[in-house]
């Protein structure tokens, strides 16, 4: 007798439950797959993100990881850029400037389009301050369009939304043969991971049409690190990286060193109209991104996908490619024992 296909519970619907939902509902077109969040759009940590690809804060994660996972991620994201559905998921390609106070030799820099050194000129004409810089294409999403295209595509195929608080993950075991852990600053408490620690990013997002460039410049402690990214409908000016602090209210001093630090850059900006601040807990675990399975008694098991820190949106495709993997593999050995 053929066994039965898993049933999967995908928990989270920010940009890394969603994506993992929507590939393993392609990769398994026979498995009854169902999302269950206490958020949804536009209330997710996602929401909030400036949607710029750049491996950004993702701990001690493997570099060969990585690269992987974020070049795949690129790959998708460009060819979303290709196609009729962009305007609609809010995805375009952008180009610009990174600069450092060191020199720096990135390993991004093999991934994204166009990557070269900036001349002396374009220094000292742009930011006398930097000592290094280069000069890039990439990719940007406007994650509030980008998300709800997301789940509107899990549901036309069937997929069961849930809108409910977990306490347990074990609880959800009950019911479900493969949890998904998709839940972010929230593994700190239900997987147990004290690892898992918020880095606090405040933005401001601006009217400021005739923002064509991105522009951003890393200093030489974690403090020091201001970005101006043209997205298909603002600007996002940042940023913050405050590692272990919990507050997600608007904090005015720091509205005040990103308004200040982004002028500096780029002076015409206060013309622009101010739009909204936001302010969120990038989801940082030291020992790196942790994608793992779990086993429990009766073949259940969790398959964990958390801890991306600021790179959420630029690892969540190709980290869904490999939560697939794992539940593959699980699926398979199971089979094989039967």
């Amino acid at each position: 007798m053929a066994a039965r296909e898993p049933s999967i519970c995908v928990l989270g619907a920010g940009v890394i439950g969603l994506s993992s939902a929507v590939r393993i509902q392609d990769k398994f077109p026979r498995c009854d797959v169902t999302l269950l969040a206490d958020r949804f759009s536009p209330d997710t940590t996602s929401d909030g993100s400036g949607g710029f690809w750049l491996p950004h804060l993702v701990g001690g994660t493997n570099q060969d990881s990585i690269s992987k996972w974020s070049a795949s991620t690129l790959d998708y994201m460009i060819s979303l850029t290709k196609s009729p559905l962009a305007n609609q998921i809010g995805v375009h390609l952008v180009s610009g400037y990174s600069f450092f106070s060191e020199p720096q030799c990135p390993e991004w820099r093999k991934l994204v389009l166009g990557y070269r050194e900036v001349t002396d000129k374009e220094l000292k004409l742009l930011l006398p301050k930097a000592k290094f810089g280069v000069f890039y294409t990439t990719v940007m999403i406007n994650v509030k369009a980008y998300l709800p295209w997301l789940i509107s595509r899990f549901k036309q195929k069937n997929g069961k939304v849930i809108q409910s608080r977990v306490d347990k993950i074990e609880d959800l075991l009950q019911k479900y043969d493969i949890v998904v852990n998709c839940t972010g600053i929230g593994a700190n408490k239900l997987a147990n991971d004290s690892d898992v620690i918020p880095i606090r990013g405040q933005v401001t997002r601006v009217k400021a049409p005739w923002i064509k460039h991105f522009m951003t410049y890393e200093g030489s402690d974690e403090h020091c690190e201001k970005y101006i990214l043209p997205g298909t409908d603002t600007v996002v000016l940042g940023g913050t990286g405050q590692r272990g602090d919990w507050n997600t209210q608007i904090d005015d001093r720091d509205q005040q060193m990103i308004w200040d630090g982004c002028l500096e850059m780029i002076p015409s900006l206060k013309h622009a109209e101010m739009i909204r601040h936001w302010a969120g807990l990038r989801p940082h675990r030291s020992s790196g991104v942790r994608i793992e399975t779990e086993k429990f008694s009766g073949g259940k098991m969790v398959v964990h996908n958390y801890g991306h820190g600021g790179a959420g949106v630029t690892l969540h495709w190709g980290c869904a490619g490999q939560v697939v993997e794992e539940i593959r593999a699980a699926i398979k050995s199971t089979v094989s024992r039967l």
